[in-house]
């Protein structure tokens, strides 16, 4: 069974759109929604959804906590994929944004994909199928016809070295298999954001393979909790220099994925990928000149070249905490600490 993850919050305007899209798929899928405490009639469209499909969508809204360091976004997500590894019919799962419209042959592309893959390497090998988009505006109006493009990103930059540095993958794009799922189904202490985390555990354990066709529309609006923009161009690299403490907090964001990754997977991973991983949270510990040496040594590439060079100077210099010190040590004291 293929079930499609969907988390909402405040998505009225655009979800019904959504929602109708996925139904149309030529492929049936089953369609799991936790909606975050929306009081904008998302939760009473939801509701009435759900009823008028019983079989294809289910509510299952998670109740806030509090005590977690992640996106809102990202701990509605890993509450799905928590959610989802419990029942044995999830076979391959999607996830969806809110606000986009998928092409109705999507989710047939993309199964297909898989299934070419785990013929190849067998089901039991982690995989992350993802697709281009179109980029399009609030009223779906085209901006650009393809979101690698228009993000002059590279989605062969698959290596676990280049995904610690850039996430190759958008959340709405993504479908896993099983053995992935059940890798990523447990929510990490720290991470910028679900998808790069599922990216990272596939990178490191597994296959990421990309579908270059735009499968759908990628709606850009002022209330996207995240976006598309035009990266690696030189105004782009003067706005990130310009907001030198919103790059620092971000290379502090990647530092502590990294670390939270090395301590929940790291008696799984084989040396080479711990060092990968040692070495790059060595960076801001580096000089610049030491950095640039350990970058190219380790192939820490970014998708723009621009960015890459920037890299050796904007990282910030940062201490290594102890328990990440530990973790290097000894990673299997820290594996299944959540």
């Amino acid at each position: 069974m293929i079930t499609v993850l969907m988390a909402t919050y405040q998505g009225k305007r655009f979800l019904e759109m959504q929602l109708d899209s996925i139904l149309a798929q030529t492929v049936p899928v089953r369609i799991l929604i936790s909606d975050d405490g929306s009081d904008d009639g998302t939760r009473e469209l939801l509701a009435q959804y759900e009823s008028w499909y019983p079989k294809q969508i289910r509510l299952c809204h998670r109740k806030p906590t509090g005590d977690s360091k992640l996106p809102p976004a990202a701990q509605n997500f890993f509450w799905l994929l928590s959610q989802a590894a419990q029942e044995e019919q999830n076979d391959y799962i999607m996830l969806s944004d809110q606000d986009d419209v998928w092409f109705n042959h999507k989710t047939r592309t993309l199964i297909k994909k898989m299934k070419q893959l785990e013929a190849q390497f067998g089901s039991d090998c982690p995989i992350l199928v993802h697709s281009d988009m179109e980029v399009v505006n609030n009223r779906l109006e085209q901006i650009y016809e393809s979101f690698f493009a228009y993000q002059h990103c590279n989605p062969a930059r698959n290596t676990l070295a280049e995904v610690l540095v850039e996430n190759p993958v958008t959340g709405g794009a993504v479908m896993i298999n099983r053995a992935l799922l059940s890798l990523v189904a447990q929510a990490p202490k720290r991470c910028c954001m679900h998808d790069w985390w599922i990216a990272l555990a596939a990178s490191c354990f597994g296959i990421i393979s990309c579908v270059p066709e735009p499968l759908y529309q990628y709606r850009q609006h002022g209330a996207n909790a995240l976006g598309a923009k035009a990266t690696g161009s030189v105004q782009d690299l003067a706005q990130r220099l310009e907001g030198q403490q919103q790059v620092e907090a971000n290379y502090r964001m990647m530092m502590a994925q990294a670390s939270a990754f090395l301590q929940q997977f790291g008696t799984r991973m084989k040396e080479p990928q711990r060092a990968v991983l040692r070495a790059f949270l060595a960076l801001p510990l580096q000089s610049p000149v030491g950095r640039w040496r350990n970058i190219l040594r380790n192939h820490f590439f970014k998708s723009s070249k621009l960015q890459t060079l920037a890299m050796g100077v904007t990282i910030p210099r940062m201490t290594v905490s102890e328990e990440t010190y530990r973790a290097e040590r000894d990673p299997g004291r820290q594996e299944d600490r959540s």
